[in-house]
């Protein structure tokens, strides 16, 4: 025990290391602090967050974030993104929200497989301008996903789409525009292939 101990102490004259332990702690801080103000919804130590800060992010009663999910909620540049995600939803590991300066909503009793991403805002790109000196294009922004929607896993949700109460959407595909309810759409980009 002494042993362990000392050689966890030793690691301590490591700079990195210490640079390391306290992102996480401070990581870790934030992510008690979302379950402290949301008690009723469940997240993930494992969830990234990104430029995140208090009043970002709502989380309905018993929804649930799983491990490896990005909230990117942008930046300076960006403008301040919000994310809202409605009671009894489930959202799988690995999926990835880019709220830029608009703002994802996802209903209740929602899906979303693993791998997804749900795009607020794209980017500028005018010839004249270096890409990375550009900023978000405001014309069309956010995201919503109604009440009941299912997105399949790998499904990409393009700025200014909304998806219908009821929806589903196939694994793999891109939605650039929105869907009515109770629609089944799929492909790239997603076309509507049935009712439900």
């Amino acid at each position: 025990m002494i042993g362990a101990w000392l050689r966890g102490l030793a690691l301590l004259r490591h700079p990195e290391l210490v640079r390391d332990l306290g992102r996480r702690r401070f990581h870790l801080m934030q992510i008690e602090q979302i379950r402290g103000q949301f008690p009723a919804a469940r997240i993930s130590d494992d969830v990234v967050l990104v430029n995140y800060s208090p009043g970002r992010l709502t989380l309905g009663d018993r929804s649930k974030i799983e491990s490896g999910s990005v909230l990117s909620f942008a930046g300076e540049r960006e403008g301040e993104g919000r994310l809202e995600v409605g009671a009894d939803t489930w959202i799988g590991q690995y999926n990835n929200f880019r709220c830029g300066n608009g703002s994802v909503r996802i209903g209740a009793h929602c899906l979303i497989s693993q791998f997804c991403s749900l795009v607020a805002t794209s980017h500028e790109f005018s010839a004249r301008v270096p890409i990375a000196q550009q900023g978000s294009r405001t014309e069309r922004a956010g995201v919503t996903l109604g009440d009941e929607v299912w997105l399949g896993a790998g499904v990409i949700v393009l700025p200014g789409v909304n998806v219908g109460r009821g929806g589903v959407i196939g694994a793999g595909s891109v939605v650039t525009r929105s869907t009515g309810e109770y629609e089944v759409w799929a492909g790239v980009p997603a076309v509507k292939i049935s009712d439900r």
